[in-house]
């Protein structure tokens, strides 16, 4: 089985749709001014989580290229010793951003497939619509560590298509595993490459136009295009119909 080791955080992160990370902002913001009593680790995170929630919010409204460090910090409320004490540039910000949010759509995605793989299209249609609606719990997230990457430097560019490869391996580990009794074709690697940058830039565009399209619609059409694609045409039916 496909595995990934979660740590609590993520556990929580997860189980709770973004509530936990919702819960711990607000802990966060709750700390007093004078931090001296508390540990310097604990202070020390909870500046490295407004760092994240601003690059998000600055490169969602300014995109990459012109948002500052100095606009990074105004909304994160830190100085810039303490930014650099965490980053060296914006470029290492951002860059740990998405690596943050982009593994843990990941997992998620890995773990609702665990919870569901006794019935192989009933684990991939839930992880998928799981995966989608995630994207839908914080939209300036989306936005700015989704959406808006490929206009960004060319390391994050270069760690995306790292991401894009474990979608590829995921969705080449799903279909090689369907039951014999599943009538599906042999298919070249590169099949599965196609479909997930087919999916990924679909996605991007739906964030970009306002997510006005329906998280329902959005994931029948992620269905019917994959299922379509590997041959599954009964499956793909039935999402089609539900576009009809």
């Amino acid at each position: 089985m496909y595995t990934m080791e979660l740590n609590l955080y993520e556990q929580n992160w997860l189980k709770k749709g973004g509530e936990f990370e919702e819960n711990s902002l607000q802990l966060r913001r709750k700390l007093p001014r004078g931090t001296n009593h508390l540990p310097p680790e604990l202070v020390l995170q909870s500046q490295k989580e407004r760092l994240i929630e601003a690059v998000a919010l600055c490169i969602h409204q300014k995109g990459y290229a012109a948002t500052s460090v100095k606009d990074i910090i105004q909304q994160a409320s830190v100085s810039r010793t303490t930014f650099y004490k965490l980053f060296t540039d914006k470029e290492a910000c951002y860059f740990y951003c998405f690596k943050k949010l982009s593994s843990l759509h990941l997992k998620l995605l890995v773990q609702t497939y665990s919870d569901h793989q006794t019935d192989f299209r009933r684990a991939f249609e839930v992880s998928t619509l799981a995966f989608i609606q995630q994207l839908t719990v914080n939209k300036i997230y989306a936005s700015a560590f989704f959406a808006l990457v490929p206009y960004s430097t060319l390391s994050v560019v270069a760690e995306l298509n790292v991401v894009k490869a474990h979608y590829v391996s995921l969705l080449v580990y799903w279909f090689s595993i369907l039951p014999s009794q599943i009538s599906r074709p042999v298919l070249p690697q590169d099949v599965f490459k196609i479909v997930i940058e087919g999916i990924f830039s679909y996605i991007r565009q739906w964030i970009i136009q306002g997510q006005e399209q329906s998280t329902e619609n959005v994931h029948h059409h992620v269905c019917y295009v994959i299922f379509s694609t590997l041959g599954l045409n009964d499956w793909a039916k039935q999402h089609l119909e539900k576009l009809i």
